[in-house]
C-alpha cells in the first residue's frame, strides 16, 4: 500500500468517526473517544509524512499541483 492511499484511507476516517459521533451513534463509541481516534490519526498522518519526507521535505515549499518537471529533470 503506497503512503497516498493510506493517507486517504485516513482522511476519510478523521471525517467519518465525528461524523458518527455527530448523530449520536454512541454505540460505537464516545464523544470523547472520537476525539482520541481523530488526534491518533492526525498524530500517524504527520509521523508517516516524516518518514517518508523527512524534516526537510515536510517544511520546503510544495510544487504547485499538477506541475510536471521537465523531461531533462532539472527545474527551470
Amino acid at each position: 500500500m503506497n503512503t497516498n492511499l493510506l493517507h486517504n484511507i485516513i482522511n476519510m476516517l478523521v471525517w467519518a468517526v465525528p461524523a458518527l459521533a455527530l448523530f449520536d451513534w454512541s454505540a460505537f463509541f464516545s464523544e470523547a473517544t472520537a476525539l482520541k481516534i481523530v488526534g491518533i490519526l492526525g498524530i500517524l498522518k504527520i509521523l508517516i509524512n516524516a518518514w517518508r519526507d523527512g524534516l526537510r521535505g515536510m517544511v520546503q515549499p510544495q510544487p504547485p499541483v499538477g506541475s510536471q518537471p521537465p523531461p531533462d529533470g532539472n527545474p527551470q
